[in-house]
């Protein structure tokens, strides 16, 4: 179904509520929507994705206005049909055919094509992966690797497997809601509305986005009136939304966890890791320093998605730890790196590290360059969780964190299963989880519809400003 009969069943539905209530609010096109990331995002080329899990985050969605996918997912995280209609593989699931819609076409004009997508996905850089090949045949876009590919559709659903097209000058263009009309790396971002969109024209007529804009600076901003959407940090959700300002929080989509550098000879020794993982008191850190946003984890995976989180342990237990350090010979400090632009990030190091001195465990806090991957221990660090189903979810996890995938490729795995694979990964401790987050952002009284999925995406391409202006010459979509 086109996103345009999405959009007539939710300005009638708004305008059947408007009516009862006695208000006049109708949906119209017009209007810069203005929103502020703390990211810098460097890049907008899929083959250019950050290894950075905020700034991938945060690539994500600015991307999403610009290009679409094969596949999208819908409100439960099941695959829906987006640039494809329909698919279908063989019986070992390592080939798959994906029909795409008609008449579609990229920003500069380019017909969308099996062999324009094929032509893309190519060389370095390759959104599916070096083991995975694309290629054409017939009216059918071929997608093969070498081995079973079950979830593939929910896959080509997140991340980067975004469908573009490459230009005669050299850069890249996509199908999305919007085209990139500004574009300033790390700094600043405005993109209009494509008013030849396959799924119709939004609703807004640009979106202007300044990038690296710390949060506490995001939220003065929304006050002040200079921001429409502005992210807002778990320990300033309660406060934000207590001041009487508009928010929204997506279930919990991020994990906030400590992960030990295996090449450190000084973290090595898996007992331990499981003394300090002993040591930490999640409760404290998630009822004062997290004011109680999201849940706290002992698992990878949040209670939402698996529905066995809450048999991970996560109580601190200093009578068990101290026993397990004291088997060890003394050692330097602990050196604990977190993100040095996350001042929530600084604030929970710091309480891990009193709790790790309780149990004989020392620690240096310290927050490393941006680009600097050494010379640490321990990070803490907070991951984006691929949206879907459980198996996609914990893959894209291990797959982050560099952990050898558990699971069995073919039919989807059991919860029973799914849970000994999480067991096998926790059970190591050379990562703890903390804590499951969500995101939560402040949006100004004048966005209408604002209407993100569960896991955080937004879908900026159906909301719409009310201002007191008139429509513009696009007309009313009713």
């Amino acid at each position: 179904m086109r996103r345009i009969s999405y959009r007539l069943l939710a300005a009638a539905s708004v305008l059947l509520v408007a009516s009862a209530a006695g208000a006049a609010t109708r949906p119209h096109y017009g209007g810069t929507l203005r929103v502020e990331l703390r990211a810098r995002v460097a890049s907008l080329d899929p083959r250019e994705w950050p290894a950075d899990p905020v700034e991938a985050a945060a690539t994500e969605k600015l991307a999403a206005l610009l290009f679409d996918r094969l596949v999208r997912l819908d409100d439960r995280g099941q695959p829906e049909p987006a640039l494809a209609v329909s698919w279908e593989h063989d019986s070992a699931a390592k080939r798959w055919q994906f029909r795409l819609r008609v008449g579609v076409k990229f920003h500069d004009g380019t017909p969308l094509t099996p062999a324009a997508v094929a032509a893309a996905w190519q060389g370095e850089g390759n959104p599916l992966g070096k083991d995975r090949l694309a290629s054409v045949s017939g009216e059918w876009l071929v997608i093969e690797s070498g081995r079973a590919m079950p979830d593939l559709p929910a896959e080509l659903a997140v991340g980067r497997s975004l469908v573009f097209h490459v230009t005669a000058e050299g850069g890249i263009t996509g199908t999305g809601p919007f085209r990139v009309a500004e574009w300033q790396p790390r700094r600043h971002l405005v993109v209009a509305a494509n008013e030849d969109c396959w799924a119709g024209r939004p609703f807004l007529d640009s979106i202007t986005v300044e990038l690296g804009v710390a949060p506490p600076q995001q939220i003065v901003d929304l006050e002040l009136g200079k921001a429409d959407l502005v992210e807002v940090a778990p320990d300033h959700a309660r406060r934000t939304a207590q001041s009487g300002a508009r928010t929204w929080s997506s279930s919990p989509v991020e994990l906030l966890a400590l992960v030990f550098d295996p090449q450190r000879p000084a973290v090595q020794d898996a007992r331990l890791r499981r003394a300090l993982a002993l040591s930490i008191d999640r409760a404290a850190i998630w009822n004062f320093l997290l004011q109680k946003q999201g849940e706290i984890a002992g698992g990878l995976l949040p209670q939402w998605i698996s529905g066995y989180a809450f048999l991970f342990p996560t109580a601190p237990d200093v009578e068990r730890a101290k026993p397990l350090r004291a088997e060890l010979s003394p050692s330097p400090p602990l050196v604990l790196a977190y993100d040095s632009g996350d001042a929530l990030a600084r604030a929970v190091a710091e309480r891990i590290a009193v709790n790790a001195r309780e149990v004989g465990i020392t620690m240096q806090i310290t927050a490393p360059a941006p680009a600097s991957t050494t010379g640490y221990d321990v990070r803490l660090v907070r991951l984006r969780l691929a949206p879907g189903g459980a198996r996609t979810a914990l893959e894209s996890l291990l797959a982050v964190l560099g952990e050898p995938s558990v699971l069995l490729p073919g039919a989807p795995p059991t919860p029973e299963q799914l849970y000994a694979a999480e067991l096998t990964v926790v059970q190591t401790y050379r990562v703890v989880p903390l804590a499951h987050l969500p995101e939560t952002f402040g949006l100004s009284a004048q966005i209408k519809n604002w209407m993100p999925r569960r896991w955080g995406a937004w879908r900026l391409d159906d909301a719409w400003l009310e201002t007191t202006a008139p429509p513009t010459a696009a007309g009313n979509k009713l």
